[in-house]
């Protein structure tokens, strides 16, 4: 009698974790996100933040960003702030995204995209997310889009607003009790 009282008990929990889960995973996927600031960019691990035209890189760093950009391996760290707004902000939830993977878009063409393999940590409100990914440029049907990477970089030595021209999207994996759960499409991060 007690062995199926504690067997109903602890699948009481396990039925009750599973629906705040999934109430979870819904509230993450209906959120809203943005993007409020990008800290310690780092290519390579080259600090680009400080870096303001071509003339500000050494041979060495150009040629280092260069052959990672040519072997479609370009090695990207920084920290994102990211704000989550839920849609309803009073209840408490966390998610753990186990794998998230992301896109840059130029003019709505996607150019740029790369995985984020370590577990993060999201809540509402504003979230600090240490990153490390490759960064790749995005291929159709085996063709890398050299001409969308020209654009950003035409975007970026210009220094005008990009938020016109660039649109980042993220495709969150979240683990749950029956397992891994991608998100069926991607979700567009705005500026703030």
């Amino acid at each position: 009698m007690k062995r199926s009282m504690a067997i109903m008990l602890v699948l009481i929990s396990l039925i009750s974790f599973s629906c705040k889960q999934a109430s979870d995973l819904k509230a993450f996927t209906e959120a809203k996100y943005s993007l409020q600031e990008v800290q310690d960019l780092k290519l390579n691990g080259i600090d680009v933040m400080q870096k303001r035209n071509p003339t500000d890189f050494t041979t060495r760093e150009g040629d280092s960003i260069l052959a990672s950009i040519s072997e479609n391996n370009l090695q990207a760290s920084t920290i994102l702030y990211l704000n989550v707004s839920m849609p309803d902000p009073e209840v408490s939830r966390q998610m753990t995204i186990t794998q998230l993977k992301w896109q840059l878009l130029v003019d709505g063409k996607q150019t740029l995209d790369g995985v984020i393999a370590l577990p993060i940590e999201l809540q509402n409100g504003l979230n600090e997310l240490p990153i490390k990914t490759v960064v790749k440029m995005a291929e159709q049907e085996g063709v890398r889009n050299y001409e969308g990477l020209s654009k950003l970089m035409t975007l970026l030595s210009l220094k005008k607003d990009l938020r016109q021209n660039l649109t980042l999207q993220i495709k969150p994996t979240v683990e749950t009790p029956v397992g891994a759960v991608e998100v069926p499409q991607y979700i567009t991060v705005t500026e703030p």
